[in-house]
């Protein structure tokens, strides 16, 4: 999650949902804008709301660890201990993309990217090595990719403030949700950086590789399917 403390705001980045394009005019936008989880090597975090608004003390920790909570580990630089004790008031934006079309894009990303090392998470070796129903039946099985509702953290304490963006309509629905919001909207558009398939693009090939995992998918991503497409917002 990329956090502005002083504007009270942040961009939770769901994998393979414009996170580039956004993360560019978030920062641009908010010049004090960090990631909570900040990325090791990559320009990009896709750390998950719940776990984000535990490391800044705006919900109760699940966990603890060996060195206390989230709130006791909170960086210097996101402002320690003063920050405020609920997540009511933080507004999240946040984007949506059909699921399947995101696995495309996922697995193309990860079979082509060029990584100094080689990778060792086995979802993203699937991708290298195998072909694309082999690495969806990891997706959706064995090494399930986190679905948008527990990402998203639905229900959670900062829901009500939490805006969803349709994907396919990207650039009417941010500027909807800066006016609700009451902040800068980008003046240019936002450009297309490593989105993987294009709108409209063909994905019959990989439906067709897919079989029956295609109801995997519909299964793994029921809430999109069932509640997110009526809550997201298209412009």
């Amino acid at each position: 999650m990329l956090y502005s403390r002083s504007a009270n705001i942040a961009f939770a980045h769901y994998p393979k949902t414009a996170g580039h394009s956004l993360v560019a005019w978030f920062r641009e936008t908010f010049p004090d804008a960090a990631f909570v989880d900040p990325p090791a090597v990559y320009t990009i975090s896709h750390f998950a709301v719940r776990e984000s608004l535990e490391r800044l003390g705006l919900a109760r920790p699940t966990r603890r660890s060996a060195s206390g909570t989230w709130r006791q580990r909170l960086p210097r630089w996101l402002g320690g201990p003063a920050i405020p004790p609920a997540a009511g008031g933080l507004r999240i934006i946040g984007v949506l993309r059909e699921p399947f079309e995101m696995l495309v894009s996922l697995y193309e990303y990860w079979r082509t990217y060029d990584y100094p090392e080689p990778p060792k998470p086995p979802l993203i070796r699937a991708a290298r090595e195998r072909p694309f129903s082999e690495f969806l039946a990891l997706a959706v099985g064995e090494q399930p990719v986190r679905s948008y509702r527990e990402f998203f953290d639905f229900g959670g304490p900062a829901w009500p403030t939490t805006r969803l963006l349709a994907f396919e309509s990207l650039e009417p629905a941010l500027a909807r949700v800066c006016r609700e919001f009451g902040v800068p909207a980008p003046v240019e558009s936002l450009g297309r950086r490593n989105a993987g398939p294009r709108p409209g693009r063909d994905l019959g090939p990989y439906r067709e590789q897919a079989g029956g995992l295609v109801a995997d998918v519909r299964r793994q991503f029921a809430w999109y399917y069932d509640e997110g497409v009526r809550v997201m917002l298209r412009g």
